[in-house]
């Protein structure tokens, strides 16, 4: 499955600048249709397959692919959002709107959970148990099968274009292919006599949900906080300076993200017998090197040495 999903990803970005906001939309759009598709295709099934055998667990893990695609819309408005042009009101443009729709589906997600707990309770306690079936079982075992698929897919494209909510709708696969596993289990369960599994690992998938939604939320509040970027990156804008002659040294860097645009501004330590214009002619540079290659807004700031 991650072969077949990372020969899809590199075919799909091959010869394209990622780092473009016009190609990172392109990107962001193919996940989250691919997302939203197959996991509408896997909820129905569940959903259907479980009322019919009666199963908690499996109308709970149903309920957890549905909410994947409300992750997926998340990531498509995100991208789609993350296109419209600053206003006076948000000089730094709209992209922040994803985390908030992020923290909207994760409460949705911990309630859901909740209360497919207090439904697996009343299972037990109501001696009401699900009803084991060769075609359950194969529909979950071919939803676990896609979802990894998906993950690895998504978990790739994230990657590429070092994107936290691609990432995100990734391990929203992952998870739904773990809780997938409990429900496989709870099924056989079922043929081999312990019917009450079912209620139990409805216990553990609403566990699972709760998790993610958890999850979601502590990640969509720590970017609306001002969450700091990768190490990585600020190497990355650091080394994209210091290739412009006559820069002799970067500090006191600071990227500010406000989700598909970023803000940067760095000091530049440079010749202190040049003249003004020579300068700011390297100051110039600096900031159309990093604005162009990173396709944001950059402020350098000159220190003489």
């Amino acid at each position: 499955m991650r072969l077949l999903a990372d020969k899809l990803a590199t075919k799909l970005t091959a010869g394209k600048d990622l780092r473009k906001p016009e190609e990172r939309y392109r990107v962001g759009l193919i996940e989250s249709w691919l997302s939203i598709v197959g996991n509408l295709i896997i909820a129905l099934l569940k959903a259907f397959f479980g009322l019919l055998t009666n199963s908690i667990a499996l109308v709970a893990d149903a309920v957890h692919s549905a909410s994947d695609i409300l992750s997926s819309l998340v990531v498509l408005a995100g991208f789609a959002l993350a296109k419209r042009k600053p206003d006076h009101e948000h000089p730094y443009g709209h992209g922040r709107i994803e985390y908030l729709a992020a923290l909207l589906i994760a409460l949705m997600l911990i309630g859901a959970g909740i209360a497919f707990i207090y439904s697996s309770y009343n299972r037990l306690t109501e001696g009401v148990f699900a009803q084991p079936s060769i075609a359950a079982i194969i529909v979950v075992t071919a939803s676990i099968l896609a979802k990894e698929f998906m993950f690895y897919f998504s978990d790739q494209l994230g990657k590429m274009i070092k994107s936290d909510a691609l990432a995100g709708d990734a391990w929203h696969h992952r998870s739904d292919s773990l809780s997938s596993v409990l429900v496989l289990v709870a099924l056989l369960g079922g043929f081999w006599g312990y019917r009450s599994l079912d209620a139990y690992l409805g216990f553990g998938v609403a566990l699972f949900i709760i998790y993610a939604g958890g999850k979601i939320a502590i990640q969509s509040c720590s970017s609306l906080l001002g969450k700091a970027p990768e190490d990585e990156l600020y190497q990355e804008v650091t080394e994209c300076a210091m290739a412009i002659e006559g820069v002799i040294d970067t500090h006191d860097l600071e990227i500010h993200d406000y989700g598909s645009w970023k803000v940067v501004t760095v000091h530049i330590g440079v010749n202190g017998r040049l003249s003004l214009e020579e300068a700011h002619i390297i100051a110039h540079q600096v900031e159309y090197r990093i604005s162009s290659y990173f396709h944001c807004d950059a402020v350098v700031h000159l220190d003489p040495r």
